[in-house]
């Protein structure tokens, strides 16, 4: 059901209104039926206590429909009490205990509790890798056993055994994911969004059986995006922008994808971490990133909240353009404040450290103080069944809240794409800290305060770590750094993700289906299926323009990997990664040679020992140095000496047997012996530094069980005697 701008008949609500607006509700009927009892013993003479003023001069127009809506809302609770799993007859099932396990995104910690709870013993869904069943839970604060008004939920169960570390992690996951559809909905998407509630059943009565629970809601469930890349084809905006919008105010550092649920309440989703650490085996880190951003196209939602469009090369956004239809066929639900536009994801700000150890220290100072801040929203991470057990549904908490809201949100429209953003936001999360405590009517939401306090301490940090998910804006703010600054900042990343897509395109992953059939197991590459896959001579006729491109990004943002291929690319020598690219085919460039030695040489400052050793031989002999460039031994004793640091430094036996470009210590110093035993290029003879370096030399050799050659290098010492 599509909920109108203009406001909610009685009468057109049924049981599949949008539980988007009824999400924040949730547990009116909770409320009502601890005040009242059952439901269906209420009158119309008990909802005049839930009458409000909408006329206070200070409510905004917006907020006095919300109230409406919301008496609407319970009046029609009020009236449908209908039970949808009535026919089950959970009145026969036995009652079982069970242990609760909660999970604490901000604190980072688990909260257990028993409850009583019955589950009907047949499955009504199957996916993968769980099936679902039906519960119902008594809330904590029930003092009889109602089971007729108990809640509905759905109980998952692996279908194959795991260990009990997988389901908490599962936990994890989501409660992390909901925290940042919190943050995205405080930037005023127009539509809001929420993540379903997760936590661990623990049954008492049976060895090793543990269930996800979540509530039970009805209505069409889709899929929007997947794990892989998949972008359903009744396409929403606002999932995608989603995983955009994390991908860039994390810093790059994870993206929440996977994204399902009904409606705009998602459940389900999937981390990818920069790192690929944590979260489960779905953790498919920077690969998982490149999926996504190859099947992105960004919308109004995105372009609102100022997040920057993905590089992708031109065929590929062509692709996009021709597959989704993206400007006619996306669809967004919006309510009356579809026309406001959304507060804008701030720009870069460099910040180290832990975010979250910053937001246990402010909480600890809050709390020692005793102060309260007002909320900002009704939806909390911590919302249990009891959370509203002693709530007073009176006038002034709400106006109270939505006056607040009204102050903080004018505030963030105030505020521009500058850096003066974190000014304001920065006073406004000092107000939140420091709010008067004074407002009687409140004291009944002072634990939800309190955590909303410590959401916006815990986001504030975190917006500082906020970064483009494009390379070209960012460079024009760095313009003036110099290269060797700008490779190795947060760029990395971004550049990893894009050596992942010119990695995918040469697998075929990017391929039609109809040329080329991937398997499923080949859609995610490893090293070895990588390796197998090449080596087995099948052609791939890939687009090794955008696979050039995206390596080339990675090139611009400093990762070694890219930058020493695209270097032995200008000098026509073999490599790994995109093997059958010609570079005069994809790249336009008149110096080829001085480019490759020029990133050759970034390299070796970046610390590869080839590349190290590679310009120590350019300036030696004078191959691959720029033309008209003549060979500079000084230089190239500098250079040597460098990679005789690395590999003194290094952890492997100086003298064992080098992988490619990497010479033994021995070799390095019969080469600066040669020049300084020879002189020229630059470079004053000097015997006596040649004698030193052969019996180094020497005795290098000796340790690596070269005994003819260190008796050769003994003999080069004497001759320079």
């Amino acid at each position: 059901m599509v909920v109108q701008s203009d406001g909610i008949q009685n009468e057109h609500l049924d049981d599949s209104t949008e539980w988007q607006l009824l999400e924040p509700l949730c547990d009116v009927s909770e409320a009502v039926k601890q005040k009242f009892g059952p439901l269906d013993s209420l009158d119309n003479g008990d909802f005049q206590q839930f009458e409000f003023n909408q006329h206070s001069s200070h409510l905004s127009e917006r907020n006095r429909e919300l109230i409406h809506r919301w008496q609407q809302l319970a009046t029609w609770c009020a009236k449908h009490p209908d039970d949808p799993w009535v026919k089950f007859h959970f009145d026969t099932l036995p009652v079982r205990n069970c242990k609760r396990h909660r999970y604490s995104s901000i604190h980072q910690c688990w909260e257990i509790d028993n409850v009583q709870v019955k589950l009907h013993p047949e499955p009504f869904a199957r996916g993968a890798m769980r099936e679902c069943y039906r519960l119902k839970k008594l809330g904590s604060r029930d003092k009889n056993d109602d089971w007729d008004h108990a809640q509905n939920y759905v109980a998952k169960k692996y279908i194959r055994s795991v260990d009990k570390e997988v389901l908490f992690e599962d936990v994890k996951l989501q409660m992390d994911s909901k925290l940042w559809a919190e943050e995205f909905n405080r930037h005023h998407p127009p539509k809001k969004i929420d993540i379903f509630q997760v936590c661990i059943l623990e049954f008492l009565d049976e060895e090793h059986a543990f269930y996800h629970l979540e509530r039970f809601i009805e209505g069409e469930y889709i899929k929007y995006n997947s794990n892989s890349g998949f972008v359903a084809d009744v396409c929403r905006k606002t999932p995608q922008a989603f995983s955009h919008f994390t991908f860039e105010r994390s810093g790059h550092q994870l993206i929440v994808v996977d994204i399902q649920g009904v409606g705009d309440l998602y459940t389900d989703p999937q981390i990818h971490t920069a790192t690929g650490e944590g979260y489960g085996s779905g953790n498919l880190g920077t690969r998982g990133m490149a999926l996504f951003f190859h099947s992105h196209m960004c919308n109004d939602i995105c372009r609102s909240m100022c997040l920057t469009e993905f590089d992708l090369s031109e065929s590929e956004r062509n692709a996009l353009k021709r597959g989704v239809n993206v400007e006619r066929n996306w669809y967004s639900l919006t309510r009356s404040s579809s026309n406001r536009p959304a507060s804008i994801c701030s720009s870069l700000v460099e910040e180290r450290g832990d975010a979250m150890e910053k937001l246990r220290r402010r909480t600890v100072s809050v709390n020692s103080s005793g102060r309260r801040s007002s909320a900002s929203s009704f939806c909390d991470e911590h919302s249990t069944d009891t959370q509203h057990s002693d709530v007073r549904l009176s006038y002034d908490c709400f106006e109270q809240v939505l006056y607040d809201s009204d102050k903080s949100m004018a505030k963030r429209f105030t505020s521009s794409c500058s850096s003066n953003l974190f000014d304001s936001v920065d006073n406004e999360a000092k107000e939140v800290m420091c709010q008067d405590p004074q407002v009687g009517s409140l004291s009944s939401c002072s634990s939800r305060m309190t955590r909303e306090a410590e959401r916006e301490a815990y986001w504030f940090e975190k917006r500082k770590l906020s970064r483009p998910a494009g390379l070209l804006s960012e460079s024009k703010i760095n313009e003036l750094s110099e290269f060797s600054q700008k490779i190795h900042g947060t760029n990395c990343i971004l550049g990893q993700i894009h050596l992942d897509l010119a990695r995918y395109h040469e697998l075929g992953q990017f391929v039609d289906k109809s040329t080329f059939v991937c398997s499923e197991i080949e859609n995610i590459y490893s090293t070895k299926d990588y390796g197998n896959k090449k080596n087995a001579g099948n052609y791939i006729d890939y687009d090794k323009d955008a696979a050039f491109y995206h390596l080339d990004i990675a090139r611009r943002c400093g990762v070694l990997e890219a930058i020493i291929t695209m270097a032995k690319m200008a000098f026509g020598q073999s490599h790994e990664l995109l093997k059958e690219v010609i570079c005069e085919e994809v790249w336009e460039n008149d110096d080829l040679q001085g480019t490759g030695f020029e990133l050759m040489e970034c390299a070796a400052n970046m610390g590869d020992q080839s590349a190290v050793i590679f310009i120590a031989q350019a300036y030696e002999t004078g191959r691959f140095l720029r033309p008209m460039k003549k060979p500079s031994w000084p230089k190239a004793v500098i250079w040597y000496e460098k990679a005789l640091n690395f590999l003194q430094s290094s952890e492997t036996n100086e003298n064992e047997t080098p992988h490619e470009g990497v010479r033994p210590r021995y070799e390095l110093l019969e080469r600066m012996a040669i020049m300084y035993k020879e002189g020229g290029y630059g470079l004053l003879q000097d015997l006596t530094k040649a004698y030193d370096l052969y019996t180094e030399a020497a005795v290098s050799a000796t340790e690596a069980m070269r005994g003819k050659l260190a008796n050769k290098y003994y003999e080069l010492a004497e001759q320079c005697v």
